[in-house]
């Protein structure tokens, strides 16, 4: 396959609509090398041939050491794998939903739907089954892979409730007694279907090919289905590899969903690297990856601000040798300064920030050149091969503009919203972000303001308000709803999530609204912490609902309790 050129495949699918690289610009992201012709699955040969005994991945389960995989066991089990998709009627471009926590299969089911050349779809468990719904049914997936249970919930009930009829098949890791259910461990992991299906003739993603659809909340009540390629992913892996100068050597540790951006560059980089991948289920008091850490040799942590600090809260109170430590990277939430400062004093290393997004992964990030505590003042400098620009803005006035970028790791656009998409991008190919910042005095970027209606909790997770919205305004003892951001009183910058009602007659309680949310299968992570009352809502000339108006009011009003 071209370069350049998708597979007719490709063009004539429901990936069509997708901006795939033209010739000219493939060509100079190639000869750059910011592109390569090599592929994930080409890392793993390559690994499982010079390195057969490094440990790949070290799975943690419930606080206890669950498995364990050399590169030669990694690559033997993502033939198997793949082998079993085959089974099951996977194809080139199939797209394979695996809703999953942090367990050892989903890096190895990531790796054996690259092979094959299936689309792998990771869906976070604290998502519902109103999100994984839609995103079987925008995705037209054919095979959905999850736990029998987790966390207390049944999660194979609710695959068999959410699955439309294009879902053929339903994969349960773990006992389950649903009907029609395929027990992944005697299916995948015992039965050597690489003895039926040999892989040697079955072309794997290539490197421009969509093979990762990753859906993330917007500003729209409909997720939007974000897909990368392998390249485009590439780039932005290296965005944090390169300038960190992170290698074989290390040991990678993500407290984050490995379903969730943010964990997948713990699988991937330490893939592309040679290195080790540590995993656990995220957790919040950071007990476990502190001992990870110390008994591992950690020797990089990405947190977000949330989870940052509550590891240090952790390590004052029962100190780990964290000494292996030379990265704690942060981002996706706002940096406090005060977090800057608490990391250098506790672990005795400076904190790295960065600034990305699902469309892009990450794009800027500070740099061992820059001044000590930089990360207070900065969201970082770009990489040689993504541009960023800072459009003036009349909202945000003298504080900065609208940030726009665009470079090797830009998304191919969204699955089934082109018009979306269109909207986002310019004849320049410059992408808007919808995020506002300024420079900061360096040649990158300080983030002052987020799209005004997307808020982002302590642990980095988005709340598209739209959503919520649209689901309250049906409830009958409201007639008009609108989602505000307030401070987090727990982590300086951080966001929780206020609903302010007109009430219709008798105004609702908050736990009626959760009930109300719950019976709509919304995941609780969107759901309001705070609920207030107004006889109607501020709006602009255009009708628009004045939300600063509202973030004002909310810094004086009494709040119930949630």
């Amino acid at each position: 396959m071209s370069t350049a050129e998708p597979e007719s495949f490709w063009r004539a699918s429901p990936w069509r609509d997708l901006g795939f690289p033209g010739r000219e610009q493939a060509a100079r992201f190639y000869a750059a090398g910011w592109w390569r012709k090599q592929t994930f699955t080409d890392d793993l040969t390559a690994a499982a041939r010079k390195r057969p005994d490094h440990p790949a991945i070290v799975a943690y389960e419930g606080g206890q050491l669950a498995r364990s995989l050399s590169y030669a066991e990694l690559d033997a089990l993502v033939s198997r794998f793949a082998a079993a998709l085959t089974e099951l009627g996977v194809r080139h471009g199939s797209v394979v939903v695996l809703y999953l926590p942090n367990r050892w299969q989903l890096s190895v089911l990531y790796l054996a739907c690259n092979r094959i050349g299936a689309v792998v779809s990771p869906v976070i468990p604290s998502l519902g089954a109103r999100e994984l719904g839609q995103v079987l049914a925008y995705s037209q997936a054919t095979i959905c892979v999850t736990m029998s249970s987790y966390a207390g919930d049944d999660y194979a009930a609710r695959l068999a409730e959410a699955a439309p009829a294009s879902l053929k098949h339903r994969v349960v890791i773990g006992d389950t007694d649903q009907a029609g259910a395929i027990g992944f461990d005697t299916f995948f992991t015992s039965t050597p279907w690489e003895d039926r299906h040999p892989l040697a003739a079955v072309a794997p993603s290539g490197p421009d090919e969509p093979s990762l659809l990753i859906y993330t909340s917007g500003t729209t009540g409909l997720m939007k289905g974000v897909v990368h390629s392998q390249n485009t992913l590439y780039a932005a892996i290296r965005a944090e590899s390169d300038p960190l100068g992170l290698g074989p050597g290390d040991v990678l540790c993500v407290p984050h969903y490995l379903a969730h951006m943010a964990g997948m560059y713990g699988c991937y980089m330490a893939l592309m690297l040679g290195a080790t991948n540590v995993i656990a289920d995220p957790n919040t008091d950071m007990d476990l990856l502190l001992d990870l850490v110390a008994s591992h040799r950690a020797s990089y942590v990405y947190a977000a601000p949330a989870y940052a600090l509550r590891m240090l809260e952790e390590q004052r109170r029962h100190p780990r040798n964290t000494a292996s430590l030379r990265h704690f990277v942060t981002g996706s939430a706002p940096i406090a300064p005060e977090l800057v400062t608490a990391v250098r004093d506790v672990f005795g290393i400076e904190l790295r920030a960065l600034w990305g997004m699902t469309e892009t992964g990450c794009t800027t990030i500070t740099r061992t050149d820059d001044p000590p505590g930089w990360a207070a003042h900065s969201d970082g400098s770009p990489v040689p091969w993504m541009d960023v620009r800072i459009a003036p803005d009349e909202e945000s006035g003298d504080d900065g503009g609208q940030l726009l970028v665009r470079g090797a790791s830009l998304c191919l656009g969204y699955l089934g919203q082109p018009d979306k998409y269109a909207e986002c991008v310019d004849g320049d190919g410059w992408f808007s972000t919808g995020d506002l910042a300024r420079d900061d005095g360096r040649g990158g970027i300080k983030i002052v303001g987020r799209r005004s209606d997307l808020i982002t909790r302590a642990n980095g997770q988005k709340v598209s308000t739209l959503e919520v919205e649209s689901v309250l305004s049906t409830h009958p003892a409201v007639a008009d709803v609108v989602l505000v951001g307030y401070p987090d009183p727990d982590v300086l910058g951080a966001e929780m999530v206020a609903a302010i009602v007109v009430p219709e007659g008798m105004p609702p309680t908050i736990a009626e609204v959760h009930a109300y949310l719950a019976e709509a299968r919304m995941a609780e992570t969107l759901w309001p912490d705070r609920l207030m009352f107004a006889r109607e809502l501020p709006r602009n000339s255009l009708g628009k609902v004045q939300r600063g108006e509202l973030r004002e009011r909310l810094e004086i009003a009494a709040s119930r309790p949630r």
